[in-house]
């Protein structure tokens, strides 16, 4: 056997590597060139398609909690640096962050972002079952929406049947009307729920890089989102209807790594 192929210790190639040393009998024992060459083949595909796995990651993260909490907003921060001062309602929609990791693979974050009304438990449910992780978010000075995130931990983990990766984030630290102390919801969820927790202010971009570092930590996901990450920023692309090119105002007020989802 090649010397690369058997420095590959992965699961996946347990049966190639059976498969070749099985094909590898039907040879002279003075080793054709052909037989060479068609082992060595089968285990260089089988080496490309396993360092191919290994080199592109792709995990969804669902954002969740109620309304006016600021699930967009730090959303926004982590992914393009601003704050949306102005409300705006959020159905569902899905961002994606790509990045380069300092050992040469490429982790995809699918981040969704979920309504906080009531009024669409269907695409909630939907929404927690195509899911991997979740960022449950809060605001600290406003005790329902803790409430509610207490309600949505429970109905993740009936809706799962296991616990996955979840970090719980209170938000609006810089307010100074605090419904919510730090000391209880922490002890409640790292020690009862054993989740990840983090504050922070969308506001002021403070703790919005802790929120995911903490989640890769609880996904057990190798990762370095420090902020001299280089991310790809891809440019926009242009967009026409019936051979129209929109304006460079339409395109300006479309968000980069997201979608809209109706």
């Amino acid at each position: 056997m090649p010397g690369s192929c058997q420095r590959i210790r992965l699961p996946s190639l347990t049966s190639v590597l059976k498969s070749t040393r099985a094909n590898s009998a039907d040879y002279p024992s003075s080793g054709s060139s052909s037989g060479s060459n068609a082992t060595r083949d089968k285990c260089a595909t089988a080496a490309h398609s396993s360092t191919q796995l290994i080199r592109k990651q792709q995990h969804r993260i669902v954002v969740m909690g109620a309304a006016r909490v600021g699930k967009s907003c730090i959303i926004s921060q982590f992914l393009y640096d601003k704050f949306n001062v102005r409300y705006k309602k959020t159905v569902e929609e899905l961002h994606r962050g790509e990045y380069d990791l300092p050992d040469g693979s490429a982790l995809t974050l699918d981040i969704l972002d979920t309504s906080g009304a009531f009024e669409f438990p269907a695409m909630r449910t939907l929404s927690i079952a195509t899911g991997v992780a979740f960022i449950l978010v809060y605001a600290v000075d406003d005790i329902e929406s803790w409430h509610e995130v207490e309600r949505l931990r429970n109905q993740i983990i009936t809706e799962k049947g296991i616990k996955p990766p979840i970090v719980v984030v209170g938000n609006k630290v810089d307010t100074c009307e605090r419904q919510v102390e730090h000391e209880v919801t922490e002890m409640v969820v790292c020690e009862d729920w054993q989740c990840g927790y983090v504050e922070c202010s969308a506001k002021e971009n403070r703790g919005i890089l802790e929120i995911f570092k903490e989640l890769l930590v609880q996904a057990n996901i190798r990762y370095n989102l420090s902020p001299a990450v280089r991310r790809r920023r891809q440019s926009l692309p242009s967009f026409s209807t019936g051979g129209k090119t929109k304006s460079p105002s339409y395109r300006s007020g479309l968000k980069r790594h997201s979608c809209t989802m109706t």
